[in-house]
């Protein structure tokens, strides 16, 4: 592997794109070889089984190999369990994240982790958004609900950090998202843009706490929220937010590992902000890594606009440089592609008990009846 050297190698790093087909094709080579992206999401678009998503994974991971920097991608996927699963059967079909906080055990959470990375490694992922860190504190939610592992603070620090063990101890990057918190919001970020007008104070009791245990613990990647949080930050989403995720992400928390941010075509943030001042206002505020999950044109484009944005001084290149050594940093810890196809079958056999115990853990009750429990 060589450091990326010019202002295309080193801005390419920062790009997290999805892509069409389910083979390589000249489209998704060429966001490899001339926009040197770091990475690419996968949805049910990319996937028919794990033999072929093995095989598309294994010829990207080529592709990369053989341009100018040899650096390898981050393949990732949103593979939570439950709502949240992009690749279905034979992967196995997990129940959602709350089951793990239902059942308040560290061991099952562990469990879960290491079954859940243990399928995605076999066919060449190397990095799920994974586990949510969201505390769900708001029974009209309309987005995290049962994708949270619970409504109490400690309980998703500490379950958290037993699932994101089990992830490692297979060799899968985890990403905590949404970060400060999306648990308290009454809009879907992907429609619009959702307000939390809690004070700083219960921020930092609720939202924070599985952030900065989590954190401390050693996350690697965390994911931006595009939510305003009035006490921090009026004005900009923490995705664009100076105050969130240079004052309290990076100074307060003590992170160190890559910022990346949630889909940048979400109405949250399209509708809102000019798209040809993402990257000044994303690097301004912290970003690390800038997702674009489903218009390759736009990926190009903004592509373009960050290096036309160094070229002309708008966008100065030392935080350009400091972003891709947390890149290249993170990649380093990357094991290689499996050689074998994945066995399925083993999964079904060691994996779907596991489903059943933690579906065992599953409450039909919402959060709503239980805060109205006397």
């Amino acid at each position: 592997m060589n450091k990326p050297t010019t202002i295309p190698e080193l801005t390419g790093q920062m790009l997290m794109t999805g892509f069409e087909g389910t083979t390589l094709n000249s489209e998704t080579e060429d966001l490899i070889r001339n926009h040197h992206v770091g990475g690419l999401i996968l949805f049910s678009r990319n996937y028919e089984n794990p033999e072929q998503l093995h095989t598309l994974i294994r010829d990207l991971q080529g592709v990369a190999a053989s341009t100018s920097t040899g650096l390898p991608l981050l393949m990732s996927v949103d593979q939570e369990g439950g709502r949240v699963a992009r690749l279905t059967e034979p992967f196995t079909k997990y129940p959602p994240l709350c089951c793990v906080g239902n059942s308040q055990s560290e061991d099952l959470a562990y469990r879960f982790g290491q079954a859940l990375a243990t399928e995605l490694v076999d066919v060449g992922i190397n990095m799920d958004y994974a586990p949510v860190l969201d505390v769900h504190t708001n029974p009209d939610n309309p987005i995290i609900g049962d994708r949270a592992i619970s409504s109490d603070p400690e309980t998703v620090a500490r379950l958290a950090n037993s699932f994101i063990k089990g992830f490692r101890d297979k060799g899968m990057i985890p990403v905590g998202k949404h970060f400060p918190g999306h648990g308290d919001t009454h809009l879907d970020s992907h429609l619009d843009l959702p307000t939390v007008k809690r004070d700083a104070a219960t921020l930092e009791a609720v939202e924070l706490v599985p952030f900065r245990d989590t954190i401390a613990q050693g996350l690697e990647v965390i994911m931006t929220a595009h939510v305003i949080y009035t006490a921090w930050d009026a004005k900009n989403p923490a995705t664009f937010s100076k105050t969130i995720l240079q004052d309290i992400l990076r100074q307060r928390l003590g992170f160190q590992g890559v910022i990346l941010s949630d889909d940048l075509e979400m109405k949250a943030v399209e509708n809102y902000f000019p798209f040809d001042a993402f990257p000044r206002m994303g690097i301004e505020a912290g970003l690390d890594m800038f997702m674009i999950c489903n218009n390759v044109e736009k990926l190009r484009v903004l592509h373009n606009q960050l290096i036309e944005d160094v070229d002309n001084g708008i966008i100065p290149i030392t935080p350009i440089q400091q972003s891709v050594e947390r890149i290249l940093h993170l990649k380093k810890s990357l094991a290689a592609p499996p050689v074998n196809s994945p066995n399925p079958a083993n999964w079904q056999e060691t994996h779907t008990p596991l489903a059943s115990e933690l579906q065992s853990h599953f409450s039909g009750l919402t959060l709503r009846t239980i805060l109205k429990r006397p």
